[in-house]
C-alpha cells in the first residue's frame, strides 16, 4: 500500500512539474511580446494585394498572440522582393518581433539560383498562409492577341517589378517554354505601378495576382481598358471560367511538371515566415495567433467587406508543402532554371 502510494505521489510531482513549467513557459512567451511591437516587413511598395491582405491583417494579428504586442507594417521593397527575405535570414533577431510576407516568387528565386537570394527557404519558420494567389497575364486594350498562338507572334512589352519577381520570371519561362515573345522591362518596384503603367500605355501587359487586378483595377477591368488573357495557378480560378489555365496548354508530362513549379508560387500565396532561428514556444504562439486570427470574426468581415477571398493553410501544413516544392529533383530543378531566367537555353 505504502509502495503504490509512494509511486501515486511521484506521479503527481511529475504532473505538476510539468503544469508549471508549462505555465512558465507561456509566461516566458507573454513576457517576450509584452508591450513590445511586432513587424511585419512587405517586400514591395504601398500597393498591390500584398498590403491589400497584410495591413488588415496586422491590425488584428496582435490580439491573439500572447502579451498582445502591437503589429505594425514596414514596406521593405527590393531585389524583386528578396531585400525582406534576405532581412529575415540573416539580420533579425530571433525574436518574434520581425516577421515577413514574402512574394509567391520566395521558392522560384531559390529554385534558379536567382543571385539577390541570400536565404534558405526551407529554414524559415513557416507560420501560415491567409490566401492563394492565382495569377494572371493582364494585357492592355490596345493588345489584340487572344490566343497562345498569337502570344507567339506579337511582342508584348511586360513590367515587372524586378528581376526575381514572377512578375518577370513568369514572362521569362513562356518565352523559353512555349516559344512566345514578351520583352520585359523590370524595376516598377511594385504591382500596382507595374499596372499603372500598362493603363498608361508605357507598357502592354503584366504578370500579377488576380486579387490585385480584380480588387484595385476593378474599374479598368469592367472599362475594358485592360482584360485577362491566360491565368496561372494548380487548379483554375472558379472566378475567371474563360480565361484559359496555362498548365493545361503545356504539351508533354515535362512542360506540365516545369509549369506545376513555375504555378506553385500560387500555392504559397499571403504567407507568413519567421527568421530560421526562432525557439519553438515564440513559433508556436505565432502559429496559434495566426489560426485564431482567420476565425476572427472583425477580421473574416474586414476581409469580405474588401473583396478578398480566403483559403488559409496553417503554418505546418505550409512547412510541408514547400519541402515538397524544394525537394523537386535536381534533374528537373535545373531543366526549370534553363528557362526561368532572362538568359539561358530554349527549349
Amino acid at each position: 500500500m505504502m509502495k503504490k502510494l509512494t509511486m501515486t505521489m511521484a506521479a503527481l510531482a511529475l504532473c505538476l512539474a510539468a503544469f508549471q513549467g508549462s505555465q512558465a513557459s507561456a509566461q516566458n512567451v507573454e513576457g517576450a511580446f509584452k508591450g513590445k511591437t511586432v513587424r511585419i516587413l512587405i517586400p514591395t511598395g504601398p500597393g498591390g494585394d500584398r498590403a491589400l491582405y497584410t495591413l488588415p491583417f496586422a491590425s488584428y494579428y496582435g490580439r491573439h498572440i500572447p502579451g498582445n504586442p502591437t503589429v505594425i507594417a514596414v514596406f521593405m521593397p527590393g531585389a524583386g522582393g528578396s531585400l525582406a527575405l534576405n532581412n529575415i535570414a540573416n539580420v533579425a533577431a530571433p525574436d518574434g518581433l520581425t516577421i515577413t510576407t514574402p512574394l509567391g516568387s520566395v521558392l522560384n528565386a531559390q529554385i534558379i539560383g536567382d543571385e539577390s537570394v541570400k536565404y534558405d527557404a526551407r529554414k524559415f519558420k513557416w507560420i501560415g498562409r491567409t490566401d492563394s494567389s492565382t495569377r494572371v497575364l493582364t494585357v492592355s486594350k490596345t493588345v489584340t492577341a487572344q490566343t497562345l498562338d498569337d502570344l507567339r507572334k506579337t511582342e508584348i512589352i511586360i513590367g515587372a517589378v524586378g528581376q526575381a519577381s514572377d512578375t518577370a520570371t513568369n514572362a521569362y519561362f513562356m518565352n523559353k517554354l512555349f516559344n512566345t515573345k514578351f520583352k520585359v522591362i523590370a524595376g516598377y518596384g511594385a504591382a500596382n505601378k507595374v499596372v499603372l503603367a500598362m493603363l498608361s500605355g508605357e507598357t502592354q501587359g503584366s504578370f500579377g495576382t488576380w486579387n490585385n487586378v480584380s480588387t484595385n483595377h476593378a474599374q479598368a477591368l469592367r472599362d475594358g481598358d485592360i482584360r485577362p488573357l491566360l491565368q496561372i495557378a494548380l487548379t483554375a480560378d472558379p472566378t475567371m471560367p474563360n480565361v484559359p489555365l496555362l498548365l493545361d496548354m503545356a504539351e508533354g508530362e515535362e512542360a506540365k511538371q516545369l509549369v506545376r513549379i513555375m504555378s506553385s508560387s500560387t500555392l504559397m500565396g499571403q504567407s507568413f515566415a519567421g527568421p530560421p532561428a526562432l525557439p519553438e514556444p515564440i513559433l508556436t504562439a505565432l502559429r496559434r495567433a495566426f489560426d485564431a486570427t482567420m476565425v476572427d470574426k472583425e477580421f473574416v468581415e474586414k476581409m469580405n467587406n474588401i473583396g478578398v477571398k480566403f483559403t488559409p493553410m496553417t503554418g505546418e501544413d505550409l512547412t510541408k508543402q514547400v519541402d515538397q516544392i524544394m525537394n523537386t529533383s535536381p534533374e528537373l530543378v535545373e531543366r526549370y532554371k534553363a528557362i526561368s531566367g532572362e538568359g539561358g537555353a530554349a527549349p
